[in-house]
């Protein structure tokens, strides 16, 4: 039984239209290395990182993705922790805090470069045909070559070239690999192949040198200079966090955990995933990943998580950030308090009873002005089986969202047989769209007292951090 919502929906003055009010790309260029689905922006930790830490605190993201909190910890001068279980994750968060100088990666890239035989790679031993129907055949050796030499398994210059590299694996500009698709996911192998039948000029795949596109990218990437700050990528389960972070070492967790709406990571990853498993497949990764579907699950998951990181949190000022989703008209993040966080026990190393606080459930509500309350056309994607001559044998899905539908064809073709595609039409609709609310639960251990070091009004909003911004030596540990 939940009990009725009554958690404060204030807290030391955070607004969300701070953060909101943010156009452009105004954050530190690493950001924005490669798309990566259901990311959060990176106004929304500076925020947090800003008010709630000063220069050499630790923050933590137990489910990092591209690595933005951590990465903006590092931005700002501050330690960034990112965990993950997903290799295009943990590629991109390594990458990015490995944190070179320029001059060394262009170093290694020529090298790379030298090293680099096309005749050594006549044939593409473990690039399968779905793969090479994508990028040239010149670009196809260099990067089967790319991926026997890249070490992206530890921090480093490596590491740093294999996230500069999946930004590059596929987009529709120069400044991309492969023939035209989007950057953000990679598009269905059978969608592709009958693009390609349909309009093989369109569909060419472009003669790029990947070894120029990496030197372009590294420059853009490294244009302000490094990160400030320094951090690291966990590659881990985060129910067992609590083994590989110190205890009581953490002053800000930012995170956004997964939910119901299950995102095959693997699956609209599978360009950049053979690139980086060693069976170059995706199916094992969003195995990996398909942890839960129903909301009792869910809440079970969430417990075992917070009890995981609870005894990383610093026991005096620590803060702990959930951004979570309403889900099917649910307040899941009064849930996931009631649920999952207001029970936890945990026994600190030295024999003390941790327990967590709620400081506040914040809505990080879109403004009114940027919502759609009505739409009078309506397009409908529907999902739809088809025979060789087009006819539709079976509609197997409608959705609203034209990503939705690309998902589910996607995950139907894998099932072979007649092909998928993915029809519109556009229909009359006076009903209105309501936008869904996320909400921000903060959490902090019971001995905390968490203060803004900063107000609304002093939040910066520089790219990186160069100065030395000190707090009250009486303010931290």
């Amino acid at each position: 039984m939940t009990p009725e919502f009554d958690a404060p929906e204030e807290w030391e003055g955070i607004d969300a239209s701070v953060w909101q009010s943010q156009k452009g790309r105004w954050a530190a260029p690493q950001h924005y290395m490669c798309s990566y689905m259901a990311m959060f922006p990176p106004e929304l930790p500076h925020y947090f990182v800003e008010r709630f830490t000063i220069q050499g605190d630790t923050v933590l993201d137990p489910f990092c993705g591209r690595g933005t909190a951590p990465v903006e910890a590092a931005a700002q001068s501050r330690i960034g922790i990112g965990n993950d279980l997903n290799p295009l994750a943990i590629a991109l968060t390594r990458g990015k805090l490995s944190n070179p100088p320029l001059e060394e990666v262009i170093s290694r890239i020529d090298a790379l470069e030298s090293g680099y035989d096309p005749s050594e790679w006549v044939t593409f031993s473990g690039a399968p045909r779905r793969i090479r129907m994508i990028f040239h055949t010149k670009t196809l050796r260099q990067l089967v070559y790319l991926k026997r030499e890249l070490d992206w398994s530890e921090p480093g210059i490596d590491s740093f070239i294999v996230a500069v590299l999946m930004g590059a694996m596929h987009g529709s500009s120069k400044g991309f690999l492969s023939l035209p698709m989007p950057n953000t996911f990679s598009m269905s192998w059978n969608y592709i192949a009958g693009k390609v039948k349909e309009d093989p000029v369109k569909w060419a795949c472009p003669d790029r040198d990947a070894f120029e596109v990496l030197r372009d990218r590294v420059r853009r990437q490294l244009a302000k200079g490094p990160l400030p700050g320094s951090g690291r990528a966990i590659y881990g389960d985060v129910r067992v966090l609590d083994e590989s972070v110190e205890h009581d070492s953490v002053q800000l967790l930012f995170t956004s955990p997964p939910y119901l709406k299950v995102i095959k990571y693997g699956l609209y990853n599978w360009i950049r995933l053979w690139f980086l498993t060693e069976s170059g497949g995706h199916k094992e990764v969003d195995e990996v990943l398909d942890d839960t579907h129903a909301l009792s699950e869910y809440l079970e998951f969430m417990r075992e998580t917070l009890t995981a990181v609870l005894p990383l949190m610093d026991r005096e000022r620590g803060i702990s950030c959930w951004a979570i989703g309403d889900v099917k008209g649910l307040n899941l993040a009064w849930l996931v308090w009631c649920h999952s966080a207001s029970g936890i026990e945990v026994e600190a190393e030295d024999g003390s009873i941790l327990r967590y606080k709620i400081l506040g459930i914040i809505e990080d509500k879109i403004p009114q002005e940027q919502k759609v309350t009505k739409i009078w056309k309506t397009r409908i994607h529907k999902v739809v089986r088809v025979d060789s001559e087009g006819t539709v044998l079976e509609v197997i899905g409608e959705f609203k969202d034209a990503k939705d539908a690309m998902r589910l064809a996607m995950e139907s073709e894998e099932e072979g047989g007649d092909e998928v595609k993915v029809k519109t039409e556009i229909i009359n609709d006076k009903s209105g769209k309501a936008t869904p609310i996320d909400r921000i639960l903060i959490m902090a251990p019971e001995s905390s007292n968490p203060t803004p070091f900063v107000g609304n009004e002093e939040v910066t909003w520089e790219p990186l951090a160069r100065g030395t911004k000190q707090a009250p030596l009486t303010s931290f540990k």
